[in-house]
């Protein structure tokens, strides 16, 4: 099974994944991905605070939530887990607390990804992530894009640059 989450992003079951990218281009691509793929059982997981999960849309009926206030909670969902997509929002927090989390969540996220597409997203990289991003199946980076806009022709004359000067009545 593949899951579209982005036309850069695409994710196969049996592996996990690491994802930074700006929430411009997370929310968007997460809104239409509940959209369109609305059959899949999906688990979003996060944590002490979530930037995303109030700004994506409720449509989907598969969604499952779930939040993880310690690394143990984290692992204990994981374990649990039986659905088709599962989305974990990074939070920095909980590998803080532990580091017992960091050395055993890639084991956990590779267990889980047996039945499943598994995906961390995170809107910058620290060295937790950096660490993580070792042992994960694929990384992929997104930025947001920005049209870069032409500089102005300052050849032309000074009346069509300023505009109009003055107003002439009828």
């Amino acid at each position: 099974m593949e899951v579209e989450l982005h036309p850069s992003v695409v994710l196969q079951s049996g592996t996990w994944n690491l994802l930074i990218a700006s929430e411009e281009v997370t929310i968007p691509s997460l809104n239409t991905f509940f959209s369109t793929m609305g059959h899949f059982l999906t688990l979003y997981i996060c944590g002490n605070y979530s930037r995303v999960l109030s700004r994506i849309h409720r449509l989907h009926t598969h969604l499952d939530i779930r939040r993880s206030f310690t690394a143990f909670q984290l692992l204990r969902i994981l374990e649990e887990a039986h659905h088709t997509f599962i989305f974990l929002e990074y939070d920095a927090t909980l590998f803080d607390e532990d580091d017992h989390l960091l050395e055993n969540l890639p084991s956990a996220m590779r267990d889980a990804s047996q039945q499943a597409a598994v995906l961390i997203y995170a809107p910058a990289q620290d060295r937790f992530l950096q660490e993580l991003s070792r042992s994960a199946d694929r990384v992929f980076y997104l930025t947001p894009f920005f049209p870069v806009q032409r500089a102005r022709d300052f050849s032309r004359s000074r009346e069509t640059r300023l505009g109009q000067t003055t107003l002439e009545v009828f």
